[in-house]
């Protein structure tokens, strides 16, 4: 997973006052207080102005203006989350959120990432994460000045833990995709930092190598089963730049080549193809010498195949329509030298997708089962 928890090992919530959610007539509170406790891998002199936040479906990386409080005597104190100034902010969603109930009572569960990033679950009561949360931090029975920070010495701690792990792993799954993208199309994404980039260039490039290898194994069972009569897996022993990752020949003498396009994610997230790949595309003469594998939904030892080919004519459009943008550049004296494009793998782009085809790699000896 991208978006680790930080070494810290701090995990704190409260239960959110009428003040922190501006309620109560008789309070203009502009911040929501945390603890000394807590993000103590923050410096003292330093804001953040970026978090992340998470409540029941919804999770986006929002502006934040977090810092500790510097207090006269030069004393630093308990960080703060501020409105501050800027439109859309934690606490202006947080605030958006509890006055969509204002019967609620609600609770903020906070932590760090490995990224320095903080992380806020806003948590509703008698919502699925309040009863997932409540048996180990008993939410129902905290008065709303009371900050509790688990660290590993807790008895809950590991439990807690747990939950936030997997909150993590189902909610940011649209910011791990919007990452992944952001990196393969080279686009600045703000939201994201360099840590964040690096992990995912890592990410990416191994589970790109794993798509390869699940394929070459599965190619190498259908050479034994004389479906096909040779192959070659161009970058076995390392990245080659080529625009094609197999070459296949077929028993019938069909010689096909092949691009793995691998994602932990569904097989409706967009593919990428680069300026080089699409003109290698363009070059074929029939329809079937060129198929994407997909290769989606890798969970452990499991991971999901299906082989996408027949786009010929959807490429070649889209090459055209490229080239007459190209064109016309050279009326405004701009030239495009490089680009890549994403597109969904469906029936539009391609005339013919295989069924889903079952990779399951039990004890790392991969088998094979269609369905």
């Amino acid at each position: 997973m991208i978006f680790e928890i930080h070494k810290e090992g701090k995990i704190s919530y409260k239960r959110l006052s009428d003040a922190d959610l501006e309620r109560s007539d008789k309070s203009n509170q502009t911040h929501i207080g945390l603890s000394i406790e807590s993000l103590t891998f923050m410096p003292d002199n330093k804001k953040e102005y970026s978090a992340m936040l998470i409540y029941n479906d919804y999770c986006d990386i929002l502006n934040c203006e977090i810092a500790k409080i510097h207090r006269s005597n030069g004393r630093y104190d308990a960080p703060k989350i501020s409105m501050g100034k800027r439109t859309e902010n934690v606490v202006k969603k947080i605030r958006t959120f509890t006055q969509e109930a204002p019967e609620k009572v609600f609770y903020l569960l906070w932590f760090g990432l490995d990224s320095l990033t903080p992380v806020f679950w806003l948590i509703a009561e008698g919502s699925i994460d309040y009863y997932a949360l409540n048996t180990y931090c008993n939410f129902s029975n905290m008065k709303s000045q009371r900050i509790v920070v688990l660290d590993r010495g807790n008895l809950i701690f590991a439990n807690v833990l747990q939950c936030v792990q997997s909150k993590m792993e189902i909610a940011t799954i649209k910011l791990q995709t919007d990452l992944e993208q952001s990196v393969e199309m080279e686009t600045d994404n703000p939201k994201f930092k360099d840590v964040d980039i690096k992990k995912a260039k890592k990410h990416i490039y191994e589970v790109g190598r794993l798509g390869e290898q699940l394929i070459n194994d599965y190619l190498d069972k259908k050479k034994f089963e004389k479906q096909v009569l040779e192959y070659e897996w161009i970058n076995k022993t390392g990245e080659k730049g080529r625009p094609f990752d197999f070459y296949i020949k077929y028993q019938n003498g069909l010689e096909q080549w092949v691009d793995v396009k691998a994602t932990e994610h569904d097989f409706n997230e967009n593919v990428i193809v680069s300026k080089n790949e699409i003109k290698f595309i363009t070059d074929r003469t029939k329809q079937n010498e060129y198929a994407i594998y997909r290769v989606y939904s890798i969970i452990d030892t499991i991971a999901k195949l299906r082989i996408c080919s027949e786009c010929l004519k959807y490429i070649k459009k889209l090459y055209r329509d490229v080239d007459y943008m190209t064109q016309s550049m050279h009326d405004y004296q701009a030239s495009l030298f490089s680009y890549k494009i994403s597109f969904t793998p469906g029936s539009v782009s391609f005339n013919s997708i295989s069924d889903e085809i079952i990779l399951d790699r039990s004890n790392s000896n991969l088998s094979m089962q269609e369905s």
